[in-house]
Protein backbone atom coordinates (compact mmCIF):
# COMPACT_ATOMS: atom_id res chain seq x y z
CA UNK A 1 0.00 0.00 0.00
CA UNK A 2 1.48 3.32 -1.20
CA UNK A 3 2.02 5.66 2.16
CA UNK A 4 2.15 8.86 -0.03
CA UNK A 5 -1.31 9.73 1.51
CA UNK A 6 -4.48 8.47 3.39
CA UNK A 7 -8.31 9.06 2.91
CA UNK A 8 -8.87 11.90 5.22
CA UNK A 9 -5.56 13.89 3.81
CA UNK A 10 -7.17 14.56 0.60
CA UNK A 11 -8.40 17.58 -0.50
CA UNK A 12 -11.78 17.65 -2.24
CA UNK A 13 -13.60 19.98 -4.47
CA UNK A 14 -15.03 23.01 -3.01
CA UNK A 15 -18.08 24.78 -4.78
CA UNK A 16 -16.83 28.50 -5.25
CA UNK A 17 -19.64 30.62 -3.19
CA UNK A 18 -21.39 31.25 -5.96
CA UNK A 19 -22.06 27.75 -6.94
CA UNK A 20 -22.39 27.08 -2.65
CA UNK A 21 -25.32 29.51 -3.04
CA UNK A 22 -27.12 27.90 -5.73
CA UNK A 23 -26.94 24.58 -4.24
CA UNK A 24 -28.26 25.89 -0.99
CA UNK A 25 -31.00 27.33 -3.17
CA UNK A 26 -31.99 24.03 -4.91
CA UNK A 27 -31.70 21.71 -1.93
CA UNK A 28 -35.03 23.62 -0.66
CA UNK A 29 -38.36 22.36 -1.41
CA UNK A 30 -39.46 25.07 -3.44
CA UNK A 31 -36.47 27.60 -4.56
CA UNK A 32 -36.53 30.71 -5.61
CA UNK A 33 -35.46 30.42 -9.12
CA UNK A 34 -35.25 34.42 -9.85
CA UNK A 35 -32.35 34.12 -7.02
CA UNK A 36 -30.69 31.06 -8.26
CA UNK A 37 -30.83 33.22 -11.63
CA UNK A 38 -29.30 36.13 -10.20
CA UNK A 39 -26.68 33.98 -8.47
CA UNK A 40 -25.57 32.40 -10.98
CA UNK A 41 -25.67 35.96 -13.76
CA UNK A 42 -22.84 36.89 -10.92
CA UNK A 43 -20.31 33.78 -11.78
CA UNK A 44 -19.61 34.03 -15.86
CA UNK A 45 -17.85 30.69 -15.59
CA UNK A 46 -20.83 29.10 -14.29
CA UNK A 47 -23.44 31.03 -16.29
CA UNK A 48 -21.17 29.67 -19.42
CA UNK A 49 -21.23 26.29 -18.25
CA UNK A 50 -25.19 26.44 -17.80
CA UNK A 51 -25.74 27.82 -21.62
CA UNK A 52 -23.44 24.80 -22.53
CA UNK A 53 -25.89 22.34 -21.57
CA UNK A 54 -29.06 24.26 -22.51
CA UNK A 55 -27.83 24.32 -26.15
CA UNK A 56 -26.82 20.74 -26.19
CA UNK A 57 -28.64 18.10 -28.06
CA UNK A 58 -30.44 16.81 -25.19
CA UNK A 59 -31.75 19.83 -23.90
CA UNK A 60 -32.22 22.72 -26.95
CA UNK A 61 -36.01 23.27 -28.42
CA UNK A 62 -35.53 24.95 -31.46
CA UNK A 63 -33.25 28.41 -31.39
CA UNK A 64 -30.32 28.93 -29.38
CA UNK A 65 -30.56 30.03 -25.41
CA UNK A 66 -28.71 32.82 -24.96
CA UNK A 67 -30.12 33.85 -21.19
CA UNK A 68 -29.53 31.98 -17.84
CA UNK A 69 -33.42 32.65 -17.17
CA UNK A 70 -33.92 30.81 -20.60
CA UNK A 71 -31.36 28.09 -19.47
CA UNK A 72 -33.17 27.29 -15.97
CA UNK A 73 -36.18 26.89 -17.47
CA UNK A 74 -34.98 24.76 -20.18
CA UNK A 75 -33.17 22.66 -18.39
CA UNK A 76 -34.72 22.61 -14.95
CA UNK A 77 -33.74 22.22 -11.78
CA UNK A 78 -31.93 19.48 -11.58
CA UNK A 79 -30.14 19.68 -14.48
CA UNK A 80 -28.90 23.00 -13.18
CA UNK A 81 -27.35 21.09 -10.23
CA UNK A 82 -25.72 19.05 -12.68
CA UNK A 83 -24.29 22.59 -14.13
CA UNK A 84 -22.87 23.69 -10.71
CA UNK A 85 -21.41 20.48 -10.19
CA UNK A 86 -19.28 20.01 -13.81
CA UNK A 87 -18.13 23.50 -13.11
CA UNK A 88 -16.76 22.99 -9.79
CA UNK A 89 -15.59 19.87 -11.16
CA UNK A 90 -13.68 21.72 -14.34
CA UNK A 91 -11.94 24.60 -11.78
CA UNK A 92 -10.75 22.27 -9.34
CA UNK A 93 -8.80 20.43 -11.77
CA UNK A 94 -5.50 22.18 -13.45
CA UNK A 95 -6.18 23.31 -16.66
CA UNK A 96 -2.86 21.89 -18.29
CA UNK A 97 -3.54 18.23 -16.73
CA UNK A 98 -4.70 15.87 -19.63
CA UNK A 99 -5.16 13.17 -16.72
CA UNK A 100 -7.91 15.43 -15.06
CA UNK A 101 -9.51 16.51 -18.36
CA UNK A 102 -9.53 12.62 -19.53
CA UNK A 103 -11.42 11.81 -16.47
CA UNK A 104 -14.22 14.48 -16.77
CA UNK A 105 -14.82 13.10 -20.09
CA UNK A 106 -15.04 9.90 -18.62
CA UNK A 107 -17.66 11.38 -16.47
CA UNK A 108 -19.68 13.29 -18.67
CA UNK A 109 -19.94 10.35 -20.57
CA UNK A 110 -21.37 8.54 -18.03
CA UNK A 111 -23.52 11.14 -17.12
CA UNK A 112 -25.24 11.23 -20.76
CA UNK A 113 -25.66 7.48 -20.80
CA UNK A 114 -27.19 7.23 -17.46
CA UNK A 115 -29.66 9.77 -18.51
CA UNK A 116 -30.22 8.17 -22.10
CA UNK A 117 -30.83 4.86 -20.38
CA UNK A 118 -32.94 5.88 -17.71
CA UNK A 119 -35.29 8.48 -19.98
CA UNK A 120 -35.83 4.39 -21.63
CA UNK A 121 -35.99 2.68 -18.01
CA UNK A 122 -36.91 5.25 -15.65
CA UNK A 123 -37.71 7.81 -16.64
CA UNK A 124 -38.77 9.74 -13.43
CA UNK A 125 -35.57 9.90 -11.86
CA UNK A 126 -33.29 10.54 -15.30
CA UNK A 127 -32.36 13.83 -14.16
CA UNK A 128 -31.21 12.39 -10.90
CA UNK A 129 -28.93 9.75 -12.64
CA UNK A 130 -27.29 11.98 -15.07
CA UNK A 131 -26.00 14.01 -11.86
CA UNK A 132 -24.91 10.85 -9.96
CA UNK A 133 -22.87 9.82 -13.62
CA UNK A 134 -21.30 13.47 -13.24
CA UNK A 135 -20.25 12.89 -10.01
CA UNK A 136 -20.08 9.53 -8.97
CA UNK A 137 -15.93 9.28 -10.28
CA UNK A 138 -15.04 12.95 -7.90
CA UNK A 139 -13.29 10.17 -6.46
CA UNK A 140 -10.83 10.08 -9.68
CA UNK A 141 -10.06 14.11 -9.73
CA UNK A 142 -9.39 13.91 -5.94
CA UNK A 143 -6.99 11.23 -7.00
CA UNK A 144 -5.58 13.17 -9.95
CA UNK A 145 -5.19 16.11 -8.17
CA UNK A 146 -3.63 14.88 -5.18
CA UNK A 147 -1.22 12.37 -5.84
CA UNK A 148 -1.08 12.94 -9.98
CA UNK A 149 2.07 11.19 -11.18
CA UNK A 150 1.70 7.99 -8.83
CA UNK A 151 -2.56 8.17 -10.42
CA UNK A 152 -1.90 8.78 -13.70
CA UNK A 153 0.91 5.76 -13.40
CA UNK A 154 -2.09 3.40 -12.19
CA UNK A 155 -4.56 4.57 -15.09
CA UNK A 156 -1.96 3.32 -17.38
CA UNK A 157 -1.04 0.15 -15.50
CA UNK A 158 -4.76 -0.52 -15.63
CA UNK A 159 -5.51 -0.22 -19.25
CA UNK A 160 -2.05 -2.05 -20.07
CA UNK A 161 -2.63 -5.12 -18.03
CA UNK A 162 -6.43 -4.79 -18.53
CA UNK A 163 -6.61 -4.67 -14.50
CA UNK A 164 -9.86 -2.94 -12.77
CA UNK A 165 -9.03 0.57 -11.22
CA UNK A 166 -11.10 0.17 -8.93
CA UNK A 167 -8.70 -3.28 -8.23
CA UNK A 168 -5.36 -1.16 -8.18
CA UNK A 169 -6.87 1.73 -6.20
CA UNK A 170 -7.33 -0.67 -3.34
CA UNK A 171 -3.81 -2.00 -3.79
CA UNK A 172 -1.86 1.63 -4.04
CA UNK A 173 -3.90 3.60 -1.27
CA UNK A 174 -5.96 1.44 0.85
CA UNK A 175 -9.19 2.75 -0.22
CA UNK A 176 -11.19 3.35 -3.76
CA UNK A 177 -12.14 5.83 -5.60
CA UNK A 178 -15.80 5.67 -4.98
CA UNK A 179 -15.17 5.79 -1.31
CA UNK A 180 -13.96 9.54 -2.30
CA UNK A 181 -16.77 9.77 -3.95
CA UNK A 182 -19.31 8.65 -1.31
CA UNK A 183 -17.70 12.08 0.89
CA UNK A 184 -17.78 14.40 -1.70
CA UNK A 185 -21.47 14.09 -1.77
CA UNK A 186 -22.47 15.97 0.87
CA UNK A 187 -20.45 19.01 -0.72
CA UNK A 188 -23.11 18.90 -3.66
CA UNK A 189 -25.71 18.14 -1.51
CA UNK A 190 -26.98 15.03 -3.36
CA UNK A 191 -29.54 12.40 -2.00
CA UNK A 192 -28.66 10.01 0.61
CA UNK A 193 -29.51 7.15 -2.21
CA UNK A 194 -27.15 8.19 -4.10
CA UNK A 195 -24.69 6.66 -1.86
CA UNK A 196 -26.25 3.61 -1.77
CA UNK A 197 -26.23 3.12 -4.92
CA UNK A 198 -22.12 3.94 -5.47
CA UNK A 199 -21.08 2.02 -2.11
CA UNK A 200 -22.43 -1.29 -3.55
CA UNK A 201 -21.64 -0.38 -7.72
CA UNK A 202 -18.52 -2.03 -7.92
CA UNK A 203 -20.07 -5.65 -6.04
CA UNK A 204 -22.47 -8.03 -7.76
CA UNK A 205 -26.36 -7.06 -7.64
CA UNK A 206 -28.15 -8.02 -4.38
CA UNK A 207 -30.81 -10.37 -4.93
CA UNK A 208 -32.95 -9.75 -2.26
CA UNK A 209 -32.27 -5.95 -2.65
CA UNK A 210 -36.13 -4.84 -1.58
CA UNK A 211 -36.23 -1.93 -3.25
CA UNK A 212 -36.37 -2.28 -7.21
CA UNK A 213 -35.80 1.65 -7.97
CA UNK A 214 -32.20 1.04 -6.51
CA UNK A 215 -31.93 -1.92 -8.38
CA UNK A 216 -32.39 0.07 -11.08
CA UNK A 217 -31.08 3.25 -10.94
CA UNK A 218 -27.50 0.75 -9.45
CA UNK A 219 -27.97 -1.12 -13.24
CA UNK A 220 -28.44 2.12 -15.14
CA UNK A 221 -24.95 3.20 -13.62
CA UNK A 222 -23.58 0.01 -14.42
CA UNK A 223 -24.60 -0.38 -18.27
CA UNK A 224 -23.80 2.95 -18.51
CA UNK A 225 -20.07 1.65 -18.29
CA UNK A 226 -20.16 -1.11 -20.14
CA UNK A 227 -21.69 1.12 -23.20
CA UNK A 228 -18.83 3.28 -22.77
CA UNK A 229 -16.29 0.73 -22.68
CA UNK A 230 -17.94 -0.98 -25.93
CA UNK A 231 -17.93 2.56 -27.64
CA UNK A 232 -14.38 3.87 -26.83
CA UNK A 233 -12.57 0.85 -25.97
CA UNK A 234 -9.49 1.88 -24.90
CA UNK A 235 -10.03 5.28 -24.16
CA UNK A 236 -12.86 4.05 -21.42
CA UNK A 237 -11.59 3.40 -17.71
CA UNK A 238 -12.11 -0.50 -17.34
CA UNK A 239 -13.96 -0.99 -13.75
CA UNK A 240 -15.22 -3.91 -11.83
CA UNK A 241 -18.55 -4.87 -13.10
CA UNK A 242 -20.18 -8.05 -12.47
CA UNK A 243 -23.45 -8.28 -14.44
CA UNK A 244 -23.70 -8.42 -18.70
CA UNK A 245 -25.09 -6.43 -21.09
CA UNK A 246 -27.86 -8.46 -21.33
CA UNK A 247 -28.51 -9.34 -17.87
CA UNK A 248 -29.03 -5.48 -17.19
CA UNK A 249 -31.00 -4.91 -20.37
CA UNK A 250 -33.38 -7.50 -18.32
CA UNK A 251 -33.25 -5.66 -14.80
CA UNK A 252 -34.15 -2.59 -16.74
CA UNK A 253 -36.36 -3.95 -19.35
CA UNK A 254 -34.57 -3.00 -22.57
CA UNK A 255 -34.38 -4.03 -26.27
CA UNK A 256 -31.87 -4.01 -29.04
CA UNK A 257 -33.68 -1.42 -30.38
CA UNK A 258 -33.65 1.03 -27.84
CA UNK A 259 -30.21 0.40 -26.80
CA UNK A 260 -29.41 1.60 -30.11
CA UNK A 261 -31.57 4.80 -29.55
CA UNK A 262 -29.10 5.33 -26.79
CA UNK A 263 -26.16 4.48 -28.59
CA UNK A 264 -26.65 6.66 -31.43
CA UNK A 265 -27.97 10.13 -29.23
CA UNK A 266 -25.09 9.48 -26.76
CA UNK A 267 -22.50 9.72 -29.87
CA UNK A 268 -24.05 12.82 -31.30
CA UNK A 269 -23.67 14.67 -27.59
CA UNK A 270 -20.00 13.36 -26.92
CA UNK A 271 -18.70 15.74 -29.27
CA UNK A 272 -20.85 18.68 -27.42
CA UNK A 273 -19.05 18.62 -24.70
CA UNK A 274 -15.18 17.95 -25.92
CA UNK A 275 -12.59 20.02 -24.95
Amino acid sequence: MSSSIKLDQLNFPKASPQAAKVLAYLSNEDPDMNEVNNIIMQDPVLAGTLLRYANSPLYRRGGEISNVPAATRMIGIKNVRSAVVMTTLRATCPTESELTKTILQHSLGIATLCKLIAKKSCPAVADDLELLGLIHDIGMVVLACNVEDEYRALLIRARTENIAVDILEKMEFGFTHDQIAVRALHEFRLPKRHENVLTHFHQPADENEPDDELKKERAVLVLAHQLLFDMRGGDACTETLFESTDELMHTLNLDETALGVVREQAQAHFSDFTG
